[in-house]
């Protein structure tokens, strides 16, 4: 009688073997530097010939950023403005882009290295010299009648328009990363839905809003949160720049007030990506495709049978002719 092998259980500590460099580089470069950074907001930090010094006046940082600065109260309305403005226009852009760049088009991979060529020039110098330049504007609205009536009107919203304008070139430089990942969804959709929906009488503006948007949902979801963080940490934002400045300018007392704006600045991009979860998590909205996909199987188990039939026929057929000549050559053995 044989012995029955017992499986032994797969060592699964060589994977954390693996991760362990990534959990190292977790630790100590996002973990206690942000830990680090907290406690710094609580402190006043200060530098003399014997080191740092650091003495704790609790939220006095904080009050010094809302209350007593008002140049950060200024950039901070202006951030949010920004990201506003600028992750909505991103994600269509990008979107659309992606959109014609996955059909049937010439030089279709030439149009793709074109649109992700900024992406790998977008260093700081560069983009430096070029808002220094003023070749980020689009065109110079201000002397528009338009403007002018869009500015008397709502002032808020005319320096809105303001800003895309004179930075609409840097808007679609965003776009390199989301255009590859919006093309990544959707050649992952299955083409058979699109099949199925022309069968069901679907034209293709509602195969966009029943078929492919739902199914870039999540897409979306990882395009507008690497957004939010891509313009948060691009060195064109006011606030960054704030922060830089003020440990550059005054190093040796102003870190403690430079952690608590990073902390509030922390807070407002964390609270985007709260209302791009909110907006774009995968919900259970997909009536359409659920009926789309039910639909799609009766139609390949239809289409089953009918083979089927047909084989059976044809074995049908098969069967009448060898009995009807079976029986022929029995007649022609007899006589």
């Amino acid at each position: 009688m044989s012995k029955l092998r017992v499986r032994k259980p797969k060592n699964e500590n060589v994977a954390y073997l693996f991760l362990l460099p990534w959990l190292i580089g977790l630790i100590f470069f996002i973990i206690y530097p942000f830990i680090n950074t907290i406690w710094l907001s609580f402190n006043l930090v200060s530098k003399d010939v014997y080191g740092w010094t650091y003495s704790f006046i609790g939220t006095e940082n904080y009050v010094t950023a809302f209350f007593r600065n008002t140049e950060f109260n200024q950039l901070v309305v202006g951030f949010i403005s920004m990201e506003i403005t600028y992750v909505p226009m991103i994600l269509v852009i990008s979107l659309i882009l992606a959109i014609l760049l996955n059909s049937k088009i010439k030089f279709r991979t030439g149009f793709r290295l074109i649109f992700f060529f900024p992406v790998v020039v977008i260093s700081g110098p560069v983009m430096t010299q070029l808002r220094s330049s003023n070749t980020m504007q689009l065109m110079d609205i201000s002397e528009l009648l338009i403007f002018r009536m869009i500015d008397n009107i709502s002032p808020f919203f005319s320096n809105i328009l303001m800003s895309i304008f004179d930075n609409f070139t840097l808007i679609l430089w965003f776009t390199g990363i989301p255009i590859i990942l919006f093309l990544n969804g959707l050649q992952k959709i299955d083409n058979s839905l699109y099949e199925a929906a022309q069968i069901d009488g679907a034209n293709s503006w509602q195969m966009l809003w029943k078929i492919m948007l739902p199914n870039l949902r999540s897409t979306g979801l990882v395009v507008g949160i690497y957004t939010v963080v891509q313009i948060a940490i691009f060195e064109v934002n006011p606030i960054y720049s704030f922060v830089v400045g003020t440990i550059n300018s005054n190093y040796t007392n102003g870190l403690g007030f430079a952690a608590a704006v990073v902390i509030v600045y922390s807070a407002i991009v964390l609270a985007f990506v709260g209302v791009i979860f909110l907006v774009l998590r995968t919900k259970d909205d997909t009536k359409y495709l659920d009926t789309l996909k039910e639909k799609q199987l009766k139609h390949i188990a239809r289409i089953n049978r009918v083979q089927l039939k047909k084989l059976r026929d044809e074995e049908t057929l098969k069967e009448w002719f060898d009995r009807v000549f079976k029986k022929k050559k029995d007649k022609g053995d007899m006589s």
